[in-house]
């Protein structure tokens, strides 16, 4: 007996009899059909779909042999595969390749072979379609292409077959993200709701439904936005007028913005916060969180500093004053250390009427109670009183002040509420400045803005700090002050000055040496 040839690119053949799932045995259908149907039309007792692996030739396909596969040396199939064509053995028992071969001299006794190829992507065969008899017997042309069809036929279910394979695996792939998405979804605090470009409910968690007071039922998926919102405006969540208009009014906001934040107040005082992101496909996933417990706190802080803060002006500055007065002689020259004690005394009360200020300002603002006095206003001129008035403060710590502003740039501003602005930026940028250093003060045109630049030669914000920046009672180490160090307000007041008179105000990112600040407000 002679071993078989092995074929071209065989580790590639290999690979894509792995890559099919065709390595393992087992029979299946769709193979059984087709090797009874070959059987009945060539008139031969067995017929297979054999796959030639590594080492062995397994039958997952066939009919007339019960056996699962063969080793590879003694396959006939092993020769078919190193062939593009049919390849027919009309008498094994007088061929030498094959006389001594055991599935020739024992069962199932074979004299006659055909095997076509299997032919997948690639080019490459990994396997045939074969026909056997006991019999010696000749075989066409013509039955050798009717057979040649057939394997092509069995080729085609094995690319059906791997495609099937990926759409399961797909679907199973997309079941379990499913499930996952679902156990998440339930098990966060936050009401969550998944809607489809069509604004159809897709999905949403039992938060969702309570945070609105839905009926038990009353939400299913397939459900319109528009519905499910007009339930909410009836019954007057989303403030006064007609149900329809608002719900309209929102419906064209998702259609025609990428995300929306807002809060509404219930009837029943439940503080809702509402957050609304498209996502990919045109769909949008809603969060809704209850504040209530969040904003209640946060007033009764608010109405206890300003409470607070209001009570303590009067005093302090009666206090503040007499201090001054003792510690400028009115009651009589005072002894060197105690004109020390009243000088600090009289320090320590201008801080503390500064704090209560700066929470006054802070509070008004916060609350919208801040009065602004809007007119035209020329940023040069602005500027350069607002340098002048702090000229002194930058001389007491040997810092240079210096502005460099272009002529004709005007704003609609409260002159006063900018002024207060700009003071801070550039008392800060004192404070943070060196012995001998300079704050520059830039004013420039960037397209349809005026852009402000308070610039130090500072320490720098640190990277870890940047986040808190504009935060209240926010403070970087102190260390790298000088003098008294400030309330943490300053910053926090400047934005909100800045942003309600329709600038903004950030942090330049850049320098890699000190700090400098952009207030950018629209001109006129």
């Amino acid at each position: 007996m002679i071993s078989p040839p092995i074929p071209e690119h065989e580790a590639e053949r290999l690979e894509a009899v792995e890559r099919y799932g065709l390595a393992t045995d087992g029979r299946e259908p769709p193979f059984d059909h087709l090797t009874q149907l070959a059987a009945h039309l060539f008139g031969v007792p067995i017929g297979l779909v054999s796959i030639v692996t590594a080492d062995r030739q397994s039958f997952r396909g066939g009919c007339g042999l019960d056996i699962a596969g063969t080793p590879r040396e003694v396959a006939f199939c092993a020769y078919a595969i190193t062939r593009d064509d049919v390849f027919v053995v009309e008498d094994a028992e007088a061929d030498p390749r094959f006389c001594g071969n055991p599935l020739v001299t024992g069962a199932p006794h074979v004299r006659f072979y055909a095997g076509a190829p299997l032919i997948v992507k690639g080019g490459h065969a990994v396997g045939t379609l074969c026909l056997i008899d006991n019999k010696a017997r000749s075989f066409s042309q013509e039955e050798r292409r009717r057979l040649a069809d057939l394997a092509r036929t069995v080729s085609d279910i094995i690319e059906l077959r791997v495609a099937s394979f990926v759409a399961a695996e797909r679907q199973a792939a997309l079941e379990e993200k499913t499930e996952l998405l679902n156990l998440t979804v339930e098990n966060v605090r936050q009401g969550v709701a998944l809607f489809d470009s069509d604004l159809r409910l897709n999905l949403c968690n039992d938060a969702f439904v309570e945070l609105f007071d839905y009926p038990p039922g009353f939400v299913k998926p397939g459900d319109y936005a528009f519905e499910l919102m007009k339930y909410v405006a009836e019954r007057g969540d989303l403030g006064d007028g007609d149900p329809d208009a608002i719900v309209q009014g929102f419906v064209q906001s998702i259609l025609s913005t990428d995300s929306r934040k807002l809060e509404i107040v219930r009837v029943n005082g439940r503080h809702l916060d509402i957050c609304r992101n498209t996502i990919r496909g045109g769909r949008f996933i809603m969060t809704v969180s209850d504040v209530t417990e969040e904003r209640q706190l946060a007033q009764m802080k608010d109405d206890f500093v300003a409470t607070v803060s209001h009570e303590l002006r009067t005093p302090l500055t009666a206090i503040g004053g007499s201090i001054g007065l003792l510690a400028g002689g009115a009651g009589g020259e005072l002894p060197p250390k105690a004109k020390h004690l009243a000088d600090l005394a009289k320090k320590n009360s201008e801080r503390l009427v500064t704090l209560v200020n700066d929470l006054l300002d802070i509070e008004k603002l916060e609350s919208g109670r801040a009065e602004f006095q809007f007119e035209t206003v020329e940023l040069h001129a602005l500027l350069r009183a607002v340098c002048e008035q702090n000229t002194p403060y930058a001389d007491h710590f040997h810092v240079t002040l210096t502005l460099d502003a272009e002529d004709g740039l005007c704003v609609q501003a409260d002159p006063g509420r900018l002024t207060q602005a700009m003071t801070n930026l550039i008392s800060n940028a004192v404070k943070f400045s060196p012995a001998g250093g300079e704050v520059r003060i830039c004013l420039e045109r960037k397209d349809d803005q005026a852009r402000i630049s308070v610039a130090d030669q500072g320490p720098g914000v640190p990277d870890s700090f940047r986040p808190r920046l504009f935060k209240r009672f926010a403070q970087a180490d102190s260390s790298s002050q000088r003098g008294q160090p400030g309330t943490g307000l300053g910053l926090a007041i400047t934005k909100n000055l800045i942003e309600q008179q329709g600038g903004t105000v950030h942090l330049d990112t850049g320098p890699t040496r000190g700090a400098t600040f952009h207030v950018d407000l629209p001109l006129i």
